[in-house]
């Protein structure tokens, strides 16, 4: 009977310590997914190469040392509390954006790997030992210089965000959704990135049905480029895809344009693209000259300032993008998002 009672007891420890990890409660997974500790189910993602080619990139491991290119790209990490995961950005310490990063995302920049790399190049990624590199596609055309296949090749996952470098004709909200639930699905973060992705559709649903039946708004996007001068987002960037799911159109096919131009199109609404808050003063003296003041947009204080990041590869900030486009055709719609 003692022989019987003490393997009772030794069967009931390990029948415990099963359910315990490093004194943490483990819960199997019954559904697969991936979620246990120490698994990863291989997940598939459609992607592009350097070439713009539809190719497909198969992670067998979540990414643990992350080289990220371009702002929003890294801010989206951020967010999804992946900053531990970084080892080299091309975002500078020096920048204003790194230093908005740091007072953001406090705790996420604390996680990112000491000596990180902030000059990117062929050598000083390959000296962070990556395995994964997030970026545009000039990311590996223009700044590595090295196509995403020789990467590949070298056992490095690659990723490139469709919205950038035209590799699609026509860029939509939808291309940025995908990308975060890409993102949620490589390094299993999908509640994060699900949430992120229903608060883009509610915001769209919500704005369609106010402005139902409202008549078609005249918008056009533009850039200074020199006095007089503007670069044209036509309608096939992603920006033509908030306008457009917003109730307006873009009708200007140009791509660059003067004051002449903006004169004979005179549309409802102009958004103004800027780089940084100090061109911003600058964009609005431009606006406040003798010549443009017969445009409708500037009668109706509709000169509306646009972040670049909020309407190219916008990422973590689409829902940003358009609650700023919103705002601009619809400026007593609501005050969920604020006019620059």
């Amino acid at each position: 009977m003692k022989n019987l009672f003490f393997l009772a007891v030794i069967l009931g420890i390990i029948f415990v310590g099963a359910f315990f990890v490093n004194g943490e409660e483990y819960i199997p997974n019954a559904g697969g997914n991936g979620t246990d500790i120490g698994q990863y189910d291989p997940v598939t993602i459609d992607t592009y190469d350097s070439n713009r080619n539809k190719i497909q990139m198969t992670f067998t491991h979540k990414p643990q040392r992350v080289v990220v290119d371009e702002l929003n790209t890294m801010e989206t990490l951020l967010a999804l509390g992946l900053g531990d995961s970084i080892v080299a950005t091309s975002v500078s310490p020096k920048s204003m954006s790194y230093k908005r990063l740091l007072q953001e995302y406090p705790e996420e920049m604390a996680k990112i790997q000491k000596n990180t790399v902030n000059s990117l190049n062929t050598e000083t990624v390959l000296s962070a030992n990556p395995d994964f590199i997030l970026g545009w596609k000039s990311t590996f055309t223009s700044i590595l210089r090295r196509p995403t296949g020789w990467w590949n090749d070298r056992g490095i996952k690659t990723y490139v965000v469709a919205t950038s470098n035209h590799i699609l004709n026509h860029g939509t909200i939808e291309d940025e959704k995908q990308f975060l639930a890409d993102m949620g699905k490589i390094f299993r973060v999908e509640p994060k990135t699900n949430h992120l992705i229903r608060e883009i559709q509610d915001e769209l649903k919500t704005t369609q049905e106010a402005v139902r039946g409202q008549p078609q708004q005249r918008v056009m996007v533009i850039e200074v480029i020199g006095r007089g001068a503007f670069t044209n987002y036509d309608d096939g960037w992603l920006v033509g895809d908030m306008v457009r799911s917003l109730g307006g159109c873009m009708p200007v096919k140009e791509t660059r344009v003067g004051v002449e131009g903006l004169i004979a199109e005179n549309p409802d609404v102009i958004f103004v693209v800027y780089f940084s808050d100090y061109q911003k003063d600058m964009i609005r003296n431009i606006f406040q000259q003798p010549e443009y003041s017969s445009l409708k947009a500037v009668q109706s204080n509709r000169i509306c300032l646009l972040p670049f990041d909020c309407m190219y590869t916008p990422a973590i900030k689409t829902i940003k993008g358009i609650r700023l486009i919103k705002n601009g055709l619809y400026p007593g719609l609501s005050d969920s998002g604020k006019r620059s």
